[in-house]
């Protein structure tokens, strides 16, 4: 918004009357009138560009040393360069010019052919940018303002929008930083300040995900590199991400990301909201593909400073690059795309870490916001845009009184990161010997999280022979937990014996919670990497653990319940079945408003009414293959209650999980029980395709252009009941759920209305490869044999794959032996069949259309009012 002088006064006139300016939101948030964005009070937001469809949708930005922005579109319209207006006068136009000759190096995606730039950084006299394939250094050699010198740095792995992002400069402003999606492998040529012992580490065999989703990715997951400015030295210095996008690091040196989750898995117990992560040295997140994912307590992990909540983590900056007053110097700026929000994150010193609190700064709908930057003038400046939507850039500008005041600083625990980073810089393999042992075993049972990780990776980056044996005389429980660990990691497993002795020997009841957690992982990594216990270590670890079990802590029965489930342990069934008959269902305390400016946020408001019982998943999870201990009650009680479980709300993946669970546990009964609980043991119903309507015709072979017709004038007076009826009738309610209502293979369509055209709604529909999410994928599987397969991967492990050809029913998939697969191969082509509105005349398809505009929503303008 923005308020010419000449008005000023008439402003003040009439707001003095309480007229022109809307009441402050929920939140405290104001609403702009010219755009109709919301954010704090004394701020003003100007939309100074919309992106012409021949300019495409902008997804990166970086400034140049003349201030200006450059930008690019996801997919196939270039590079382009933004002379931003002057501020001071008032008839300056915004000037945008495509750059020639910029890498592109396109990557078919459905009808899609992407491979715009998705990170730019300006440094060392150069414009660094990352896509799909590659890492790029462009110059200026002649210096005309043009670029010229296109220098390949390093070949990077396709990895869809789950690719290498966003490229900051290093706190010491030596190097660059490169953060990559996990979808994207670490580059070749790359060390690692991490051992590269990387593994899924879990106790318990994993449930992929059900709808196949990044079922085939493996540790290390998203990774963040250090690089050289020439590009010649490459080191990985953090991993176990999902899909961060961007990076940020404050007037400490200390660096953060913003990390994504997975919606799918809402309602799960592993579900990981999008989180921030302080990253520093060696640092592991703990991302693993489907239920494998660790929790935030591993020890063998670093934990999140703040869980934001669900969204799409976009870009990130702190406040001190801007000119906002001083309460605003040291947030961190985050922004999402999914419910078009910018939070602010005021951290607070945790040890050698950091704890946050969150607070909106400024929200819209739809506001897909892409990227952010505060530019040399100090304003913020972002851009929306993405998968084809369209593109906007907008200013945010501090407007409100000058106001005097100091920055906080951050310092008391300075001496707590500057002991941190002593350690870390042994984190590089063999730097320092037996003198870097024994300067970071003193730190191993240190108090503070981060300095005890620190510690042990220096240790685990020397050579065994220097560390191995001290594993076995460190007398301090927590230190010696922690040793054991990284013993775990590089030991051969002619050690497994004495290991478990070791652990044996710790004293649980004397542990702090910390340590319990602690201790319980060293014996699950023990079990993994070295080898399973034996049936005497098995009943020595049941008899030490059981009287602790139940804990009263949700973390700690997690760890005990999964530990004396892999053993077997005798009490483990009917304790736990015990528990799952008390256990409280937690609310989910999300957002709601937030949350409607999504359709995504449809899922997680109808968990939030009907949420299942987290923790209750994970005991059923726990429990499903464990043999010994069962009474027939407690299998009718196990079965009928996971039964019951299926009428709970979740993520698309809920109710697969569910059912894998139930699945597995029926695969591991006894015969003569299977036969005793039969009547629990049905299928649950789905989407029965016969029973669905059928529209009244006649048949019109529709198009994009013909159907468009239809709605050019707009769509009113429709028919709220043929609606419904028709997106039954062209089977979209078997994939899609709107109302609560349909099926989970395909995205859920509750707010599609809100966030595209009706044009792109008949794209999908007429043309559904023209655009394909990498989460609805299918893939082409070719076998040794000749064998072809085509559909979504549930999952692909070392001993099979499995593959559900059928869009309408991912519960019937086709399984072969992993060792006879030749090759995969994304699919261009989308599993939603085409012409599926063919059998509607036109009343029916514009009935269909508002229906969807409309989300389910009876009262929509479109419909008739009765």
């Amino acid at each position: 918004m923005k308020t010419p002088a000449a008005i000023l006064l008439v402003v003040l006139v009439l707001t003095s009357h309480g007229c022109g300016v809307e009441a402050p939101t929920s939140n405290g948030l104001i609403v702009d009138p010219d755009t109709r964005i919301r954010l704090r009070q004394d701020f003003d937001v100007e939309l100074l560009y919309e992106v012409p469809e021949s300019q495409g949708s902008w997804v990166a930005m970086a400034f140049d040393p003349k201030g200006r922005l450059i930008v690019s579109d996801q997919d196939d319209k270039g590079v382009f360069r933004v002379t931003l207006p002057r501020e001071d006068d008032p008839g300056a136009k915004i000037h945008v010019e495509s750059l020639a000759g910029f890498p592109w190096e396109p990557v078919a995606w459905g009808r899609r052919t992407v491979g715009g730039a998705l990170g730019f950084l300006y440094a060392f006299d150069s414009l660094y940018m990352s896509s799909m394939k590659g890492f790029y250094r462009i110059r200026d050699t002649d210096g005309d303002d043009t670029y010229d010198e296109f220098t390949l740095l390093k070949k990077l792995y396709v990895g869809w929008e789950h690719s290498a992002h966003s490229i900051v400069k290093t706190a010491d402003g030596t190097g660059l930083y490169l953060i990559s999606g996990n979808h994207s492998r670490v580059p070749e040529g790359v060390t690692s300040l991490q051992p590269p012992v990387w593994g899924k580490d879990a106790l318990l065999s994993p449930l992929p995900d059900p709808q196949g989703h990044a079922t085939s990715i493996k540790a290390p997951g998203g990774w963040i590199c250090r690089m050289s400015p020439d590009g010649e030295d490459w080191t990985m210095v953090a991993s176990g991400l999902r899909n961060a996008v961007d990076l940020a690091i404050n007037r400490e040196g200390e660096m953060f990301t913003y990390d994504s989750d997975l919606e799918f898995d809402i309602g799960s117990p592993w579900y990981r909201p999008t989180r921030v992560n302080h990253v520093t040295s060696a640092a592991e997140f703990g991302w693993r593909t489907g239920s494998a994912k660790w929790p935030d307590y591993f020890a063998d992990s670093n934990g999140s400073v703040i869980d934001i909540g669900p969204g799409s983590p976009t870009g990130m900056s702190f406040g001190h690059h801007s000119n906002f007053p001083a309460e605003y110097q040291d947030d961190l700026f985050l922004c999402d795309w999914t419910f078009g929000t910018i939070y602010t994150v005021e951290l607070e010193e945790d040890g050698s870490s950091y704890t946050g609190r969150k607070q909106e700064f400024l929200s819209g709908t739809p506001l897909n916001i892409a990227a952010m930057r505060f530019g040399p003038d100090g304003h913020m400046y972002f851009v929306v845009g993405g998968r084809n939507t369209a593109s906007k850039l907008y200013r945010v500008r501090y407007t409100g009184q000058s106001v005097s005041g100091k920055t906080r600083q951050l310092a008391a625990k300075q001496p707590l990161r500057d002991l941190r980073r002593t350690l870390e810089q042994f984190h590089d393999a063999g730097k320092g010997g037996a003198a870097a042992v024994e300067r970071a075993w003193q730190h191993l049972g240190h108090a503070d999280r981060g300095i005890r990780y620190a510690a042990r990776l220096a240790i685990e980056n020397q050579e065994l022979v220097h560390w191995r044996d001290r594993v076995f005389d460190e007398s301090d429980p927590r230190a010696a937990i922690r040793a054991v660990i990284a013993l775990c990691r590089h030991g051969p497993e002619d050690v497994a014996r004495r290991v478990f002795a070791k652990l044996g020997a710790i004293d649980f009841a004397a542990l702090d919670r910390v340590d319990k957690l602690a201790l319980l992982r060293a014996y699950s990594l023990c079990a993994i990497r070295l080898g399973s216990p034996t049936p005497g270590e098995k009943a020595a670890i049941a008899a030490r653990l059981d009287p602790f079990y139940p804990a009263g802590d949700d973390a700690l029965d997690t760890e005990l319940c999964r530990l004396l489930s892999y053993i077997e342990s005798p009490t483990v069934v009917g304790k736990t079945i015990a528990l799952m008959r008390v256990t409280q269902t937690k609310s989910l305390a999300y957002d709601a408003e937030m949350l409607t400016r999504h359709e995504y946020g449809k899922a997680i408001l109808e968990t939030m009414a009907n949420t299942p019982n987290g923790q209750n998943i994970w005991y059923a999870y726990c429990l499903r293959r464990v043999q010994a201990g069962w009474e027939l009650a407690d299998r009718k009680f196990y079965f009928g209650w996971l039964k019951n479980t299926l009428e709970k709300s979740g993520g698309k993946s809920f109710a697969g999980y569910i059912r894998a669970i139930r699945d597995d546990a029926i695969a591991h009964l006894p015969p003569a029980e299977a036969a005793a609980i039969a009547w629990l043991l049905g299928e649950v119903t789905t989407v029965d395709l016969a029973k669905l309507p059928t529209p009244s015709g006649p048949p019109v072979a529709w198009t994009v252009e013909s159907a468009r017709v239809l709605v050019a004038d707009g769509l009113t007076g429709r028919d709220y009941d043929n609606g419904k009826r028709m997106f039954a009738a062209g089977r979209c309610i078997a994939c899609h759920r709107i109302e609560g209502e349909g099926g989970y293979s395909g995205p859920d369509l509750g707010s599609v209305g809100s966030r595209y055209s009706s044009r792109d709604i008949l794209v999908a529909i007429c043309d559904p490869s023209d655009s394909v999410s990498e989460q609805y994928r299918a893939s082409s599987i070719v076998f040794d044999d000749g064998e072809r397969l085509y559909g979504r991967i549930i999952y692909h492990d070392d001993k099979e794959i499995a593959v559900a050809p059928d869009p309408y029913d991912f519960s019937h998939v086709t399984k072969r032996p992993a060792a006879k697969v030749a090759s995969v191969e994304p699919s261009h082509l989308s599993m939603m069949p085409t012409g599926t509105i063919n059998m509607m005349n036109a009343d029916e398809l514009k009935d269909l259309i508002a229906y969807l505009v409309a989300g389910g929503d009876k009262k929509h303008p479109a419909f008739k009012n009765d």
